[in-house]
């Protein structure tokens, strides 16, 4: 394999953040390119719109050039509700060219962005409140099942030219890289290939000395890094592995010499595959603004779960580069496009001084690294109508440790963080009115980790598998610590937070779960009026979890659930202590906050989908309408 010779183009164009005002288009190139743009009316004439453009470039390795094109308007506002196209215009000295002529227009060739009856990537920009949005989460490479990001390409194709019917916005809710979790047959192309993209190899001895007293990854992970994560033997550290990775994740430029390499190897074919579909992800995020939010395997799986986590990986030199690093990538790849405003010179400054200086440099080096940890949070609201919250629940966590005792299956020394503490919602609420959001607005908020997710089958445990335990029989659970239920007192604030916003309605987008759901979820919370909640997750969009004993016993579980379960709604109130109990046990308590909690079908058997999958949301005015779009079929709930 030639580890030298990369093409123009390592990945994108990605439609980021856009609205009247602005349209930013993201990419990385292996050269240093300087970039324009045009804008079209994509009608029979193409008309060409006066634009102003910008290409903000910063460059991370030797042949790592991320750029962000803003383009905005020289007269008033860009038009809405009517498609939009572009092209971009590479020039470096005398070399000049287009997404023409790199293929990337051509219908004929496998590198196409553009669909079938177009002639440019295209786009719109909604006037009103009535909408669809695409969104999912948990995408792996080497993860079980389909890449589900195809059935948006697919989409796409299907409503190119009906603005009333192709979505207008796609969000990525977490775990769009799996950092710790890397397959042992990608992981030495990705070395390899991120030593000469950077041009250098990150002296990790020159970190922490320790390494040495390690043979592997997965040792150097655990002990010198203090990382958690269970599958950590190709975890990735420098920063050119992570981008290596975003790389490989979000387009097919450098998959074409390493297809041929595995698919001499056994075990391949779940990477072989997302190769494959790598050329519908890439013409996807060309079409549709694309808004992004990290969880914790962009990282490391497992960040930030306690207040003892943060602090001894923190204190290892080690993991707090590897952080670093991990950081410095979701900036580059994810965060800079969902609202570039955010980052001030002097965030750019230190980010380019410590790039430029590496691969060590003392002085720059901590000035960044605590500039990229302490930065935060990466909450941000994206300009879709209606507007979106999308919430940053890893760098904003507050611990205690009282008990929780929202169920007894739960062990009473349990207790997850606040997922958002108070200084992250005054951001949060801050941004949201800054925006132009205003009360009886509705509201959309993008959590990575569901509000509501498997209440119901402790509900179910609690009320029937109960005896057995009761009579010596056996029965062991796990639960997910990062859920918002295993802190009362985040959820009691939770819904502090959207009394004191008052929308007209609710409805929140999440993933992390690898399966999907929808709940209508009624609350009364103390002397307000009863509000309507819809929790809707999608996940996972590439990593089947769920399959063989593991999958069984959970859809089992389900089954009985809808046999036993009497009633459609699940009962859940707060008491003064803000922990939480369900049905009978509620009943004895003094109740602060009630929840009325309804599971829908997802499918025509479950109230749960568990095999790959992306959700398709779509707002009218008073009604929202859910879809989840998977390889065997899709299911369309009205809420």
């Amino acid at each position: 394999m030639n580890y030298l010779k990369f093409p123009p183009i390592l990945s994108g164009p990605i439609l980021r953040r856009v609205d009247e005002y602005q349209i930013n288009i993201w990419l990385a190139t292996s050269k240093n390119y300087e970039i324009t743009a045009s804008l079209y009316i994509i009608d029979q004439n193409h008309k060409i719109l006066p634009i102003s453009v910008k290409n903000h470039k910063l460059r991370l390795g030797k042949q790592l050039y991320i750029h962000l094109i803003t383009i905005n308007p020289l007269k008033n506002v860009f038009p809405t509700d009517q498609l939009l196209g572009y092209n971009l215009f590479f020039s470096k000295g005398n070399h000049k060219f287009d997404l023409q002529q790199l293929g990337y227009l051509d219908h004929k060739s496998p590198s196409r962005i553009v669909y079938s009856s177009l002639k440019y990537p295209s786009f719109f920009i909604k006037s009103t409140e009535s909408s669809s949005f695409l969104y999912g989460s948990c995408r792996k490479i080497h993860g079980k099942g389909e890449d589900c990001l195809l059935l948006g390409d697919k989409l796409l194709e299907k409503h190119q030219l009906d603005p009333t019917k192709r979505p207008a916005a796609l969000f990525l809710t977490g775990d769009q890289i799996y950092a710790d979790d890397v397959s042992e047959h990608l992981f030495p192309f990705i070395r390899k290939t991120s030593e000469t993209l950077m041009g250098y190899e990150e002296d990790l001895l020159a970190i922490d000395e320790r390494i040495t007293n390690y043979t592997n990854r997965k040792q150097i992970s655990k002990y010198v890094c203090k990382f958690t994560s269970r599958k950590s033997s190709n975890h990735l550290f420098t920063l050119g592995e992570y981008s290596t990775m975003y790389l490989l994740s979000f387009g097919p430029a450098l998959w074409k010499d390493i297809l041929p390499q595995l698919s001499n190897t056994s075990n391949n074919a779940d990477i072989i595959n997302f190769a494959n579909s790598t050329f519908s992800t890439q013409r996807l995020l060309a079409n549709i603004p694309t808004y992004m939010i990290c969880d914790d395997h962009d990282i490391t799986d497992d960040w930030n779960i306690t207040k003892k986590w943060k602090e001894n990986v923190e204190n290892s030199p080690l993991g707090k580069h590897v952080l670093a690093n991990a950081l410095t990538a979701y900036f580059a790849f994810q965060g800079w496009g969902n609202d570039p405003s955010r980052f001030s010179s002097d965030f750019f400054l230190a980010l380019v001084e410590y790039v430029k200086n590496n691969p060590f440099n003392l002085h720059t080096y901590k000035s960044w690294i605590n500039s990229i940890i302490g930065f935060g949070p990466w909450t941000y609201i994206a300009p879709t109508k209606p507007k979106v919250l999308c919430l940053d629940t890893r760098t904003s966590r507050e611990w205690s440790y009282n008990k929780n005792q929202s169920s007894r299956w739960i062990p009473p020394s349990t207790s997850g963080p606040e997922l958002v503490n108070e200084k992250g919602w005054t951001f949060a609420t801050t941004k949201l009115l800054e925006s132009g959001w205003r009360k009886k607005d509705p509201l959309v908020i993008v959590s990575p980790a569901p509000l509501y997710g498997m209440e119901v089958i402790e509900s179910f445990l609690e009320k029937y598998i109960s005896p057995l335990r009761n009579k010596g029989i056996p029965v062991t659970t796990s639960f997910d610590l990062e859920a918002w239920r295993m802190n009362g007192k985040g959820v009691y604030h939770f819904y502090e937070v959207l009394m004191k916003l008052d929308p007209s309605e609710i409805t929140i987008l999440s993933g992390d779960a690898h399966m999907a759901s929808a709940i209508e979820v009624w609350t009364q919370f103390g002397k307000h009026e009863e509000i309507k909640l819809l929790q809707l997750t999608s996940s996972p969009l590439k990593n089947e979890t769920f399959r063989g004993v593991s999958g069984l016993a959970l859809k089992a579980a389900i089954v009985l659930y809808t046999i036993f379960q009497t009633e459609d709604w699940i009962v859940r109130v707060c008491d003064e202590k803000q922990n939480f109990h369900y049905d009978s046990i509620a009943e004895t308590k003094a109740v602060t906050l009630a929840e009325s909690i309804h599971y829908q079908y997802v499918n025509k058997k479950s109230i749960t989908e568990l095999s790959n999958n992306l959700g398709l949301v779509s707002f009218t005015t008073g009604q929202t309408y859910h879809q989840l779009l998977t390889a065997h079929v899709t299911k369309k709930d009205e809420a």
